[in-house]
């Protein structure tokens, strides 16, 4: 078995276990499985474009096919927050060393009066995981 194929299987079956009490079925297991893959890929690769995690996962898709089907993932309105990362976030922390957590939090200011967009991450090894994100046009005081 691959390190690829090896790694996504570890991380598929530690997001299923974690979802809910009784195993994902139907869309809700689809987009676990896309999940998966998305987080599979970012490990493998190191990286966060879509072409370079598309690489680092095992498919028998080609690849271009995969950039589209995370794009599509990314993009769908149905994919919540609360449904499909949250859950997570909890875990997340817990793996962390014991020890004080640096959050950082990301943004781009668009014209007087709004921020583009936010990322709150918490820094792990010069890695930033995130941890939450601010929607588009946030009211910022100057």
């Amino acid at each position: 078995m691959s390190d690829n194929l090896r790694r996504y299987c570890a991380i598929h079956t530690r997001l299923s276990n974690n979802s809910v009490p009784k195993e994902p079925k139907g869309n809700h297991a689809r987009h676990l499985q896309t999940l998966a893959h998305l987080v599979s890929g970012i490990v493998g690769s190191k990286r966060s474009s879509l072409p370079a995690i598309a690489s680092k996962v095992p498919s028998n898709s080609t690849r271009e096919s995969r950039i589209k089907r995370y794009s599509r993932w990314l993009m769908n309105e149905h994919i919540s927050t609360e449904m499909y990362f949250l859950p997570y976030l909890q875990v997340l922390l817990a793996s962390l060393p014991p020890g004080p957590l640096v959050l950082v939090i990301d943004g781009s200011p668009i014209g007087r009066t709004c921020q583009a967009s936010g990322h709150q991450c918490v820094l792990y090894k010069k890695r930033a995981l995130p941890l939450a994100r601010v929607l588009s046009g946030a009211r910022r005081d100057t």
